[in-house]
């Protein structure tokens, strides 16, 4: 969701690990290619129980884009609803104290939720029940239909590679602008090399204060994976081959992790990200209340969905909301007197190694 890093693995790191006695280490775990497939499995028709479809609409919903691949969600269900409550186990204070991310993933998931029920033959009813802290779906039985959007939820990933800025098409654009349209939301499209330079130049300010704060940084690392053993095993954060970095033993990972993840390793990989994306875009709730930062999310993942539908990659740069000085700099140049929620940028490139996903059974409890 939301946040997203990156893990540069110093080539001098690597030596040391391997003069270590790492040669011989795999890397690698078919655990985490059988998950994955697992996780993004496509389905060619709906099971008529209605147990085993509520099963397949929550694997859904937890396909949305989250916070650090956090997963900050449960799921309680009943024979005629299906509600969602933030996990605040999976919070993450240092980057987001305000819980502002986690409420915009419930929002990313239950966009997922409503697609995958309209596909399997339900309407769903959505309200945000702030007092509670819940999102309650109620359901009622419509005409199986299959959406673009739909299709494209096994597909979505957040990918954080350079893609190509060859500029998008305006029809393009025009989707994608048409996809983040929520009410109480507002999207505004960076295209010009100009913006995206300026952009550039706040993502680099909050990258730099986040690298040097070593609370953030501990944050972060405990939820690096890295390698596929350590993904497999928690089925959750940020799987470092899925930002093209090499497996390392978690134990050496987690050890050189303040040493290599600095702001001189971290800022020229972003300078290179954004100056090869087609374009960036932000998100902004009109409202600075719950219910508005769960719109944003949903706004979120209707753009990605579209941006996925149409072969076209997205990956969250969220410094310059992250951070209060730079995002104050940040809504001043913007210019449009809200409070910029979430940033991402776009272009097309190369698909990813997929972040996994928990099993449904350890997020849904039926009531």
């Amino acid at each position: 969701m939301l946040t997203r890093r990156t893990v540069i693995i110093g080539a001098g790191a690597v030596t040391a690990g391997i003069l270590g006695g790492w040669a011989a280490w795999p890397g690698s775990d078919p655990r985490y290619a059988a998950i994955g497939a697992e996780n993004r499995r496509s389905l060619s028709a709906w099971p008529e129980d209605v147990r085993l479809r509520t099963l397949e609409i929550v694997r859904y919903a937890t396909l949305a884009a989250n916070s650090h691949n956090t997963q900050p969600w449960l799921f309680e269900a009943d024979a005629e609803s299906l509600h969602i409550r933030p996990d605040l186990a999976r919070r993450c204070p240092v980057v987001d104290p305000e819980d502002r991310h986690v409420v915009a993933s419930l929002g990313c998931a239950t966009e997922n939720l409503v697609l995958a029920a309209a596909a399997a033959g339900w309407h769903a009813d959505v309200q945000l029940q702030p007092a509670a802290r819940r999102v309650s779906t109620t359901f009622s039985r419509q005409q199986p239909r299959q959406s673009s959007a739909y299709i494209a939820i096994p597909k979505r990933q957040t990918t954080r590679t350079v893609f190509d800025p060859t500029p998008l098409s305006l029809d393009e654009l025009h989707a994608l602008e048409a996809a983040a349209t929520v009410p109480g939301v507002r999207a505004r499209f960076l295209t010009a090399r100009t913006d995206l330079h300026r952009l550039k130049a706040f993502v680099i300010a909050g990258n730099t204060t986040q690298c040097q704060d070593p609370a953030f940084v501990v944050e972060l690392r405990d939820w690096i994976r890295f390698n596929q053993s350590h993904a497999a095993n928690t089925t959750d954060g940020l799987y470092s081959g899925s930002t093209g970095n090499p497996a390392l033993p978690r134990w050496l990972g987690r050890a050189i992790f303040s040493h290599v993840f600095t702001a001189d390793t971290e800022n020229p990989k972003y300078e290179a990200q954004i100056d090869g994306s087609a374009g960036a875009v932000v998100l902004y709730a009109e409202q600075d209340r719950p219910e508005s930062w769960f719109n944003v999310g949903r706004a979120s993942q209707r753009f990605q969905l579209e941006a996925t539908a149409r072969d076209v990659r997205s990956s969250f740069i969220n410094q310059p909301v992250e951070v209060a000085h730079v995002r104050n700099d940040f809504a001043r140049w913007l210019g449009d007197g809200l409070r910029p929620a979430l940033v991402l940028r776009f272009g097309r490139g190369e698909l990813m190694p997929p972040s996994l996903r928990r099993p449904v059974a350890h997020v849904l409890r039926w009531t």
